[in-house]
C-alpha cells in the first residue's frame, strides 16, 4: 500500500473497505470503500452525505510538492528538450518521452510523486485527471467556483473533493485545459465544444459575460474501446431481439435516427450498432467532436473546424463534401441545423444515413425536422426508415438506467392531415422493465421492404422472422459467453458473414 494512502486511512475514524471492484455496491445505500483507478490514484467513495446532500467522492493521490519545485523542474525540463526532435502524436508516447527526459533530471523530494504531478498538469487534464481516469464516471461538471461534481455509474450524482477556490484559479484552469484541446477559449470565443486528450467530449464556457457564476465546464466521458451491442443487451438498454432487428435493418441499408434527450446514450448506441453495417461498405463519419468509432477499414472520419470566422468548417460543409466521396453509409454525430436537410437529400440519392437527434417522440421528431432551421420538406421525411427513441430513467432502487423506449418504422406522411404515418415495432414496458416486439406481421419494413428486396412472397414471410430469431439467438450466445469487447463482437459478426448464421450458432452452442 502506498504511504500516502496509509496516511490518509490512518486519519479516518471509520475505516473504509479496500475493494478491487466497486460494482458489487451497485444499488447500495450504505458504502465506505476505496478503489484503485490507476498507479498512484485511489478513490474513496462514501455514502455519508455532504452538507448539500450528495454522496462523497474523495480523490486520494500523492501529496502535491511545493510550487517552486514544480517551476524549477519545468525550467530543467525545457532545457533538456531537443526542439528539432519530432514530437510523438499519441499521448501515451508523449508521456513515455516526458518520463525519459524527467528521469535524467535531478529532483529533490519523492521523485515518483513530483513526476506524477508534473505530467498530470503539463500533459493531461490537471486536477480533474483522476476523474478522467476513473472508468466508473460518466459526467464531470464544474459549475463555477467551488467543488467539481460527477455522475458515477454505480453511485449516481456525487460531490468530489476537487475544489476551485477563486475566479482567477477557475479562469486559468479553463484556459489551460482548453488550450490542450487545440480549441482555446477567449473573450471573443467564450463557448467551445472540444475533445480532451483522452477523447472525452468537453464544453467550456469562459468568463462572466455569458455565465453569471463565471467560467464553467462539463465533460462527457469517452471510452477508447466503444461499448458493444452485447454490453447494451447486458445493461438492459435493449434486448437481443431488438439488436437482431437493427442488424437486419442495417444489412439492408435502412436509414436510422437514434433519438432522445441529453445523456440518454444515443452516441453509445450508434457506435454499438455500427458493427452491423456490412464490412465491405465505405463509411464516412461527420462530427463536431470525435466520438464515433467504427471497426470498418474503409472509413473516413471527419471533424468540424471552428475558427469563428474565415476557414470555419461546419457539419453542413462536411456533409455536402461527403456526398462527393461516394460513401455507402454516412454517420452524423448529431443533427441539429441545416445539415439535416442535406442528410435527407443524401437519403434521396441512395446513400444510407445514421445519426443522433434530440427528440422525445416521433411527433416532435417530425416537427423539428420540418421546422426552422432544418426545414426538411415533409414529402422527404419518409426516406427515414427507423426512429429509435432512448431515455435515461431511474429504476426502483434509484439507479440510473438507459432504455430504448420505442422503435418506430416510418411509412409516410398523410397528405391530408400532414401527420406522420408510422408503426411502433418495439415498445418499452416500464412496469416489468421489458422491451416488447409487436410480433409477426407488425413490421412494415420486414414485410414491405426487406421481403420485396429479397423476392420473398407472403407465403414464405415466416422465413424472415425465423432469421430474426436466429440472429437474436446468436447475440444471446455471445452475451452468455461474455463476449463483450467491441472488436471481439465485430469478429464474431464477420464470422457469421463468412460461414453463415446457422453454422456459427451451432458452433457457438457447443
Amino acid at each position: 500500500m502506498e504511504d500516502f494512502l496509509e496516511e490518509y486511512i490512518s486519519k479516518l475514524e471509520e475505516k473504509p473497505q479496500i475493494v478491487s471492484d466497486p460494482t458489487q455496491y451497485k444499488g447500495s445505500k450504505v458504502f465506505n470503500i476505496i478503489y484503485k483507478v490507476s498507479d498512484l490514484i485511489y478513490i474513496h467513495g462514501l455514502s455519508k452525505r455532504s452538507e448539500d446532500g450528495y454522496y462523497q467522492y474523495i480523490v486520494i493521490e500523492p501529496p502535491r510538492p511545493d510550487q517552486k519545485i514544480l517551476e524549477r523542474l519545468e525550467m530543467e525540463f525545457a532545457k533538456a528538450l531537443k526542439y528539432k526532435e519530432k514530437v510523438p502524436v499519441p499521448i501515451e508516447e508523449k508521456e513515455k518521452k516526458m518520463r525519459e527526459i524527467l528521469n535524467k533530471i535531478k529532483i529533490k523530494g519523492t521523485r515518483d510523486y513530483i513526476i506524477y504531478h508534473f505530467i498530470r498538469d503539463k500533459l493531461y487534464s490537471g486536477p480533474i485527471e483522476p476523474l478522467i481516469r476513473d472508468p466508473y464516471i460518466e459526467d464531470i461538471s464544474l459549475p463555477g467556483i467551488g467543488n467539481v461534481y460527477i455522475v458515477h455509474k454505480i453511485f449516481g450524482p456525487m460531490i468530489t473533493s476537487i475544489k476551485i477556490s477563486n475566479e482567477q484559479e477557475l479562469d486559468d484552469f479553463i484556459v489551460t485545459l482548453s488550450e490542450k484541446t487545440m480549441r482555446p477559449v477567449s473573450h471573443n470565443r467564450p463557448i467551445i465544444d472540444a475533445s480532451l486528450p483522452d477523447g472525452s467530449r468537453v464544453n467550456f464556457v469562459y468568463g462572466v459575460d455569458v455565465s453569471r457564476r463565471g467560467s464553467n465546464m462539463t465533460v462527457r466521458k469517452f471510452t477508447k474501446v466503444p461499448i458493444s451491442i452485447t454490453q447494451l443487451v447486458t445493461f438492459g438498454t435493449m434486448n437481443s431481439l431488438l439488436a437482431a432487428y437493427l442488424w437486419m435493418m442495417l444489412d439492408e441499408g435502412m436509414n436510422v435516427f437514434i433519438c432522445g434527450e441529453t445523456a440518454s446514450g444515443k452516441t453509445t448506441t450508434l457506435n454499438a450498432i455500427a458493427t452491423f453495417i456490412p464490412p465491405n461498405l465505405k463509411i464516412v463519419t461527420i462530427e463536431d467532436t470525435p466520438e464515433l468509432t467504427v471497426p470498418h477499414q474503409n472509413w473516413i472520419a471527419e471533424v468540424t473546424r471552428e475558427t469563428g470566422g474565415e476557414g470555419e468548417i461546419k457539419l453542413f460543409d462536411l456533409l455536402k463534401a461527403a456526398l462527393r466521396q461516394r460513401p455507402n453509409y454516412i454517420l452524423v454525430g448529431e443533427i441539429r441545423d441545416r445539415e439535416g436537410n442535406v442528410a435527407f437529400q443524401a437519403m434521396q440519392t441512395g446513400h444510407s444515413v445514421m445519426a443522433t437527434f434530440h427528440s422525445a417522440n416521433i411527433r416532435t421528431l417530425v416537427q423539428r425536422l420540418s421546422g426552422y432551421p432544418i426545414e426538411v420538406p415533409k414529402s422527404y421525411i419518409n426516406n427515414l426508415n427507423i426512429a429509435l427513441f432512448q431515455s435515461a430513467l431511474y429504476d426502483k432502487k434509484g439507479n440510473l438506467i438507459r432504455r430504448v423506449i420505442e422503435v418506430d418504422e416510418i411509412i409516410d406522411i398523410d397528405p391530408v392531415t400532414n401527420d406522420v404515418i408510422y408503426v411502433p415495432s418495439f415498445t418499452y414496458d416500464p412496469v416489468y422493465d421489458k422491451i416488447i416486439f409487436a410480433g409477426k406481421g407488425a413490421s412494415y419494413l420486414i414485410e414491405n421492404k426487406i421481403a420485396i428486396r429479397r423476392g420473398i412472397d407472403r407465403k414464405n414471410m415466416n422465413t424472415l422472422y425465423d432469421e430474426l430469431n436466429l440472429r437474436a439467438k446468436f447475440i444471446e450466445h455471445l452475451v452468455n459467453k461474455k463476449i463483450f469487447n467491441y472488436f471481439d463482437v465485430w469478429r464474431w459478426i464477420l464470422k457469421v458473414r463468412q460461414s453463415g448464421l446457422e453454422e456459427v450458432v451451432n458452433e457457438i452452442e457447443i
